[in-house]
């Protein structure tokens, strides 16, 4: 297998920038009830208030193009040697899914010991907007947001945007082995969230 390292260094450098970093201390997190509220607050108020709006969190912004710029970089990261066969032939497939892999779980971690798994929604859309088909990936996003609005439940939106992207990715990728690392991928904080029995929640400025 051959690394190119010109690709591999900046692809890790944005992918493992831990989430804390971009969170400063005036933070608080929120599960999707929260969030909801948040962005639709409630016309009623009994004392006025003022509220940092939360598309000001820079995590809002930076997180998508971080993830689409970590997905370009790691997915040229590696290639098979000439007239490779075999496991050689699939070691830069399965190398740049674990290093997909271990990015998204780095960038869910830092409130596990609160009983939380961090959702990194902007960070996952910006991902899957450079490995998937446009129309497959706007597809999952679409579905997948539109779920956990109407379940209000981060966990529901994950899993309908893994659906989504797992039927509509078959359509264009057939049956390829890249499309079931994606649908993993999509589903990683899902599964994290399940397997730790954390609950998703995202960071918002007070």
């Amino acid at each position: 297998m051959i690394i190119n390292w010109l690709t591999l260094i900046p692809g890790l450098f944005f992918g493992l920038i831990p989430p804390r970093l971009l969170i400063n201390s005036e933070c608080h997190y929120l599960g999707f009830e929260g969030l909801m509220a948040r962005i639709f607050p409630s016309r009623i108020k009994t004392e006025p208030s003022r509220r940092r709006r939360w598309w000001k969190l820079p995590l809002v912004w930076i997180d998508p193009v971080r993830g689409y710029a970590t997905a370009v970089f790691i997915s040229q990261a590696f290639t098979a040697v000439p007239k490779a066969t075999g496991v050689a032939k699939a070691a830069p497939l399965i190398a740049t899914f674990l290093a997909l892999l271990v990015i998204v779980c780095v960038q869910t971690s830092g409130r596990h010991s609160k009983g939380e798994t961090l959702s990194p929604s902007g960070f996952l859309a910006g991902m899957m907007l450079a490995l998937l088909p446009w129309i497959v990936a706007l597809s999952a996003i679409v579905i997948g947001v539109t779920s956990a609005m109407a379940m209000t439940s981060f966990n529901a939106g994950y899993l309908f945007a893994t659906m989504m992207t797992a039927t509509c990715g078959y359509f264009f990728l057939g049956r390829s082995v890249w499309l079931a690392c994606y649908t993993v991928l999509v589903a990683t904080p899902m599964l994290l969230s399940w397997v730790g029995r954390t609950k998703l929640v995202v960071p918002v400025r007070g």
